[in-house]
């Protein structure tokens, strides 16, 4: 299925909230979407494609995935503005979500488990520990559709981060206690394992829609490699997959 690339034609603003500041643009066929683009980093951008495809094929609820082409023109008018972050050619784009609010504590308890679950196992195997909630506040990279009740998951940019610190991982990520449960869990610790290892061969399909720009420098030498990503997402393969430190 190709990759769906609308024409951004209005920057409506620059958001506030988070490291990467997305802008909110409009396509040129009406639809809304949050962009980034150079000033998030061309290696975020990677990371994000490949774990949100890799999520939604899991089937958590992330809002529709795009990679939408900012006009040159555009981009040079920003840039003439002194903004330089949105640059010509494909960005990533995740497309609005009506009607929501931020993810506050109190709504960890109207998560379903298996959603909670599936959260944090994901997030564990991308190595992504960009999802912190404590008792009054945090940064859960997730959203809160009110009228309909359930949670959106955003953001995937720190996702098979180097230094990945499993530690702190256990200690801040939001549903860090469904993980410790689901550590003990031998059944559905097997049923994760089968349910990881069928996407594995979806990284090759993945890989292969990433613009150039994103992936090399404009020396020729890559920010991020398919064996690098490959390999923390064959760790599931391992018997130490599950193990705390």
């Amino acid at each position: 299925m190709p990759v769906n690339r609308p024409l951004i034609t209005e920057v409506i603003e620059r958001t506030a909230q988070g490291m990467t500041r997305p802008y909110l643009c409009m396509a040129e066929d009406g639809t809304a979407w949050f962009v980034k683009s150079a000033g998030a980093g061309w290696r975020s951008l990677v990371c994000e494609w490949i774990a949100g495809r890799l999520a939604v094929a899991f089937g958590l609820p992330l809002p529709a995935l795009a990679q939408p082409v900012v006009d040159e023109a555009l981009a040079q008018a920003l840039h003439a503005q002194g903004d330089g972050d949105l640059a010509t050619g494909p960005a990533f784009g995740s497309r609005r979500v009506d009607y929501v609010r931020d993810f506050e504590p109190a709504l960890q308890a109207q998560c379903p488990t298996e959603f909670r679950r599936d959260l944090v196992a994901f997030d564990w195997w991308v190595r992504n520990a960009d999802r912190t909630l404590g008792d009054l506040s945090g940064n859960p990279n997730l959203l809160w559709v009110s009228g309909e009740g359930r949670p959106v998951v955003i953001d995937h940019n720190l996702a098979f981060d180097p230094d990945f610190d499993a530690a702190l991982f256990l200690q801040t990520h939001v549903f860090r206690a469904d993980f410790l449960a689901l550590c003990d869990d031998l059944v559905s610790r097997a049923e994760y394992e089968q349910r990881l290892i069928a996407l594995l061969p979806l990284l090759d399909t993945v890989w292969a829609e990433i613009p150039h720009n994103w992936i090399y420098r404009e020396d020729g030498q890559p920010r991020i490699t398919l064996h690098e990503v490959r390999q923390v997402l064959d760790r599931v393969h391992e018997p130490e997959f599950w193990s705390l430190p």
